[in-house]
């Protein structure tokens, strides 16, 4: 950008008052940054701001090797404290940074460090973030605690270090007003320049959907703090606030909110569910289901939980997700009226296919103590291998569930329907499609015009096979029992297939009986 341009947007956007010596030519400013003792001379294309009083900014430019001066830009504040002064500073630096960098850029920056997170540790993202800030970092919690995996190796000012060591950074944020407690906590980012440190430094604020976690720090040692860190600074501190939930480093009030399904899960007292519940300012489900998600494409846990927090929670009254012995699973409050809805299946497919995903519903239930019944039936709806869908739900696979906990598959064809078997046969002689059409038949819950479009048939031509196989099989099938009886054959076999049933598979020669419930 021109100097002359960008001269009359400060001009416009603050009170700058102009050296009477000042004339910009054909100067192009490329960057802005604070000036200190360590900016290297004659660097050019590069606006300089040195804070002279606690109320000026001075601006100057170098033009073929010549500290040309701008002018005085006089900060306003509403009332005399430290941070306010360091705040309207961070303001100029960030008009500044949107005026000379394209904010698209900026953002997609961002936004590719926000991608990787998602499946990065958060070494990997916190390293990312030192070298687009192109200064060490460090990261400290509410209480002005260092955490151990921050930067501070990086940091070469010795007044830094002693400052990270002996938690300087937390008693200074606390003596100067920037505190979790503050309504507009998301919005304090500030450029700090006290005693605490040789150069000035930029703090952001950590916070995860609006739960404030802690402090990103920024020492201004490698690279002179300048425009572009004023326009990165506050995107990274949320991908950092992301990545430190997701790798379980700050927990949150969030967190532990989530895991109170692991304590329906553990805990068999439920006349304590309520108060930790009520602890956690969450409502203790008295209609739910548990749904289990299973990754298809090699995602951890953790992954899952953070892709269905945000996916879920819009959808419902309340959501928890949580990691229980390697399982992402999630509990959500609906009524069952919702459970039985067609939206609700589709809104979970939906999920499932964003989330890449299986999702196994299981019955809708009413008592928190029955949540450990339901999350076994779930998982053991998840070896199942008769289903292909992205949604399962547990109430379908009822019938598959049952025939698995049977001790012997080998048993399992003499209970298919005889009707069935001689159908099979018949088809199998005459080249016909009795069985096909029982099946669509029962499918269509006995209904002649859904099983006539299934099959593209005339519903005359339907009816002269029914009444064919009720001739064959001498089945009543207009008998609401008798039609179960032979949609249990059909289900038997599809089970079988999906199993892998060979009939040279030998009998058992012993049957044990199951253990004596007590």
């Amino acid at each position: 950008m021109r100097l002359k341009q960008l001269v009359q947007q400060l001009a416009t956007t603050f009170d700058l008052t102009l050296a009477p010596s000042f004339a910009a030519g054909t100067t192009e400013i490329e960057q802005a940054q604070l000036g200190n003792n360590d900016v290297r001379q004659f660097q050019e294309h590069v606006l300089f701001l040195n804070l002279v009083t606690a109320h000026q900014v001075k601006l100057s430019y170098y033009d073929q090797g010549q500290l040309r001066r701008i002018g005085v830009l006089q900060l306003t504040v509403p009332k005399k404290v430290a941070v306010g002064l360091e705040n309207q500073l961070m303001q100029v630096l960030f008009k500044i940074g949107e005026w000379l960098a394209p904010v698209q850029t900026v953002q997609l920056t961002i936004n590719q460090l926000a991608i990787d997170a998602i499946t990065a540790d958060f070494d990997t993202v916190l390293d990312q973030t030192v070298q687009l800030l192109k200064n060490p970092v460090a990261i400290i919690d509410l209480n002005g605690q260092i955490l151990s995996r921050s930067h501070t190796t990086q940091i070469n000012g010795a007044s830094i270090s002693a400052a990270v060591e002996q938690n300087q950074i937390g008693r200074w944020l606390l003596e100067h007003g920037f505190a979790p407690g503050k309504r507009d906590f998301l919005t304090q980012i500030y450029v700090a320049q006290d005693n605490l440190a040789s150069g000035p430094m930029l703090i952001a604020p950590l916070a995860h959907q609006g739960e404030p976690l802690g402090y990103l720090v920024m020492p201004a040692i490698k690279t002179p703090l300048n425009a572009s860190h004023a326009l990165l600074i506050g995107g990274l501190s949320q991908v950092l606030a992301g990545s430190l939930v997701k790798n379980q480093i700050m927990p949150t009030a969030e967190s532990q909110r989530d895991r109170l399904i692991n304590v329906l899960l553990t805990e068999r007292q439920s006349t304590t569910f309520a108060a930790q519940f009520s602890e956690q300012h969450a409502t203790l489900p008295d209609a739910m289901v548990i749904i289990k998600c299973e990754p298809l494409a090699g995602q951890s846990a953790r992954v899952l939980q953070q892709r269905l927090q945000y996916l879920l929670a819009p959808q419902f009254s309340q959501v928890l997700v949580s990691v229980y012995q390697h399982n992402c699973l999630a509990l959500v409050s609906l009524s069952l009226a919702t459970y039985n809805s067609p939206d609700f299946k589709e809104r979970l497919t939906q999920t499932a296919n964003h989330t890449d995903c299986r999702l196994i519903v299981s019955n809708f239930y009413q008592r928190p103590e029955d949540t450990f019944a339901a999350y076994t039936v779930c998982t053991r709806t998840a070896k199942l291998r008769t289903y292909h869908d992205r949604v399962v739900f547990c109430e379908d696979e009822f019938f598959n569930l049952s025939l698995a906990r049977v001790n012997h598959i080998e048993i399992l064809p003499f209970f298919i329907n005889p009707a069935l078997k001689v159908l099979i046969a018949y088809d199998a002689k005459n080249r016909t499609n009795l069985v096909p059409t029982l099946d669509a038949y029962l499918e269509a819950t006995c209904n002649l015009t859904r099983t006539a479009k299934e099959l593209y048939v005339h519903p005359n031509t339907l009816r002269n096979r029914l009444k064919h196989i009720s001739k064959i099989t001498g089945c009543d099938l207009r008998d609401a029992e008798t039609c179960f009886k032979l949609a249990s054959g059909f289900k038997l076999r599809r089970f079988l297939v999906k199993n892998n049933y060979q009939s040279t598979l030998p009998l058992p020669k012993e049957d044990p009986q199951p253990a004596a419930r007590h």
